[in-house]
């Protein structure tokens, strides 16, 4: 099995849909690639895809770049975090609204750690201390032993700590199931290489790959995981990871309603967002994965990182801006 491969399309707008109007006017929704494309490399982008329908419409690559180069994701690997549980949850391992501690024997005897669910580690807010001025990835370990600074589910707090904890969770119960114990790895086995998905590398720490920013990714791959989203994990009759898992990856949290499973949210608004929903997976650096179901959309765009090109630290880069610039409204003929 294999997600289906790209075909050829380079054309310069391509139409996506037919949006209602007033009056009878029935504009439509077009891609505009260059425009993307220009508003991305200004930004120090090198890698550009927009994918619709499973047809590669738009393709760009810039500063010296080739197809074959990978990028690290910095936080956009958090998206993979999510489907690892979907798949985990799948085979049995794990409950989303399983507390952590039947799992983590430090969390058991704790009435406030015992609470942390796996699904407050997804969505950041276990209430586990969070250190912005503290740059240095926590092992998995350490992560668990991280003191609780909220009740879970009460704040959300933006850290790495949250998905190293579940690193450890699921190490540990992959292991108990006399299986290889990476988490990265079993991702691997279940669900990307089965779909043509590679992955360049992960960084580790103490041996075990950071899942909140460890992954070096290239675009078209990262376009292939996009689509893998976008379709649930459903291919023909067969269903990879737990279908109310995936439901849940888009809804927001309730400690914040632009934050679901380790996705951010762009949602709907007449006043500030007139496009359809957007699920984003964001890395430092402006490393980005846009997924618009309602549009059958996936949308890719990568920088060199802050690793290889730490000059990216200083761009700034908003969503709303490119997404308006690349997705525009056309009268219709």
């Amino acid at each position: 099995m294999s997600i289906r491969h790209f075909s050829a399309g380079l054309a310069g707008l391509a139409l996506l849909a037919a949006i209602a109007a007033p009056a009878g006017a029935q504009p439509r929704l077009e891609v505009d690639c260059e425009a993307g494309r220009a508003h991305h490399v200004a930004a120090r982008g090198v890698a550009f895809l927009v994918i619709h329908r499973g047809a590669l419409v738009c393709e760009r690559y810039d500063r010296g770049v080739d197809p074959g180069d990978s990028w690290w994701l910095a936080s956009g690997t958090k998206s993979f975090a999510p489907v690892m549980v979907a798949l985990a949850v799948q085979d049995g391992l794990l409950e989303l609204d399983q507390p952590a501690a039947q799992i983590l024997d430090e969390w058991a005897d704790d009435p406030d750690q015992s609470a942390i669910t796996i699904r407050h580690l997804l969505d950041q807010s276990s209430g586990l201390a969070v250190n912005p001025r503290n740059r240095r990835l926590p092992s998995y370990q350490r992560a668990v032993d991280t003191r609780q600074e909220f009740e879970a589910g009460e704040r959300f707090r933006y850290g790495a700590v949250h998905f190293e904890a579940l690193g450890e969770v699921l190490r540990r119960q992959l292991a108990a199931d006399g299986l290889d114990p990476t988490p990265a790895d079993y991702l691997l086995r279940r669900f990307l290489r089965p779909l043509g998905i590679g992955i360049a590398g992960w960084r580790a720490v103490d041996g075990q790959p950071a899942l909140s920013e460890g992954a070096r990714i290239s675009a078209l791959d990262w376009g292939r995981f996009g689509q893998a989203v976008l379709a649930r994990g459903q291919f023909g009759e067969i269903q990879l990871g737990d279908e109310e898992v995936w439901a849940a990856m888009f809804q927001p949290s309730a400690a914040n309603p632009d934050y679901g499973l380790g996705w951010w949210l762009i949602r709907p608004d007449p006043d500030d967002w007139p496009l359809p929903f957007v699920a984003v997976a964001a890395g430092a650096g402006g490393q980005r994965l846009y997924v618009i179901p309602d549009l059958e959309l996936v949308i890719v765009r990568m920088t060199r990182g802050v690793i290889d090109d730490r000059a990216t630290r200083d761009q700034t880069w908003s969503d709303r801006d490119f997404l308006r610039r690349l997705i525009v409204a056309r009268d219709a003929d």
